[in-house]
């Protein structure tokens, strides 16, 4: 019974959208196992001519049929197909079944065609308006073919009251292939209504912690990221350091070239940073031509060698909107985080270490430690 139990739990799709489309699956099949159960009823009962050895044959086949769509959503082949609901193909084989239980019980044939509005209502999930066309067409041919097998066996209705029952049937076919099309319409409109909005809300989460300039995080979203990082420093056994960075002779740029060149350089830089760092560090402007660099897990050395290699990537950057020659470098502190003390005097270090930086001549990186030691 547990390994049962554990091989079902191996089936359930662990992806959202891959369980929402096992859940309608297996909608679809619960409606074909009530379709076996009226048949198997009706057989008792005398209603069904076919042998009990064929009826077997035909209704594994038939099992086998409508186990192959969970089986597939199950494993994600279903992924490997246009549209992965599987809706119209999944449509097609009910009503084929459902028209197979219309053909062995004639005497049932009103109870089985309210099943084909069923199917065409289980449309609206996923399906758009050529597919009702579709799905609609291939119900009328299987209903009209199985009431030719019916006239020609004798087990058909007197004409006059099969035509009647035909109108009625695709009157109502009619009216649900509507009503399952507009509510189609209605989910597609909702679906693209909810993408769009959801885009929207990204790109104003974007604008709001991030710099319109250099697309790197803002001061705010910056004090945000310290504070996860002393959360997690905390708990020990983590640690997080900082570089704080001011790039060199800045008003000069602005002065000489102007604010778009300025901008230029910003870009340039914040680029660079970008390229010196992993996924797991962070990128943050501060404001004017100063940055910071929050390195997760890098004790102060490691930092050290992530801040000479960004401070010499600046100083090789070419920059076309200068003069020749003209080379814009960083000064670069850096510290580490110590554990309980506030993150203000973390930040604090950091930038006493880049006016050392700017002290002792610019374009190179200060230790907030080389400053313990001269102060010693």
């Amino acid at each position: 019974m547990k390994k049962l139990l554990k091989l079902m739990l191996q089936l359930v799709p662990k992806d959202p959208h891959q369980l929402l489309r096992m859940r309608r699956t297996l909608m679809a099949t619960g409606s074909g196992l009530v379709l076996t159960t009226v048949v198997i009823l009706a057989m008792s009962q005398g209603m069904v001519d076919l042998g009990l050895p064929y009826f077997i044959v035909l209704y594994a086949l038939i099992w086998l049929g409508n186990l192959c769509f969970p089986l597939m959503i199950s494993y994600d082949i279903n992924l490997l197909f246009k549209d992965p609901s599987l809706t119209i193909s999944q449509l097609v084989w009910h009503v084929f079944t459902n028209t197979i239980s219309i053909y062995l019980v004639p005497d049932l044939q009103n109870v089985f065609l309210m099943h084909y509005l069923l199917v065409v209502l289980f449309g609206a999930f996923r399906m758009q308006r050529k597919g009702f066309f579709v799905v609609c067409g291939f119900i009328l041919a299987c209903y009209v073919s199985v009431m030719v097998f019916h006239q020609l066996d004798g087990h058909g209705m007197d004409v006059k009251q099969q035509l009647l029952s035909a109108l009625v049937f695709i009157f109502m076919l009619v009216g649900v292939s509507i009503i399952g099309t507009e509510i189609s319409s209605l989910r597609w409109a909702l679906k693209q209504r909810n993408a769009e909005m959801n885009k929207i809300m990204t790109h104003a989460k974007e604008q709001a912690i991030t710099d319109d300039l250099t697309g790197l995080y803002n001061r705010r979203h910056l004090m945000d990221i310290l504070r996860r990082q002393q959360a997690l420093a905390s708990r020990g056994e983590y640690v997080f350091s900082l570089c704080f960075v001011d790039l060199d002779h800045f008003k000069q740029v602005n002065d000489q070239y102007g604010h778009k060149a300025g901008d230029e350089v910003l870009q340039t830089f914040a680029d660079i940073a970008r390229n010196c760092v992993r996924e797991v560090d962070f990128v943050a402007r501060l404001g004017g031509e100063e940055f910071v660099l929050v390195l997760a897990r890098t004790p102060l050395e490691g930092a050290m060698l992530v801040a000479e290699r960004l401070r010499h990537s600046m100083e090789q950057a070419r920059l076309d909107i200068l003069d020749p020659g003209h080379k814009v470098t960083a000064s670069i502190g850096v510290t580490q985080y110590r554990p309980k003390e506030p993150i203000e005097d973390t930040m604090h270090r950091a930038d006493v270490a880049v006016y050392s930086a700017k002290d002792r001549g610019r374009n190179q990186v200060v230790a907030d430690q080389d400053l313990d030691k001269l102060l010693i």
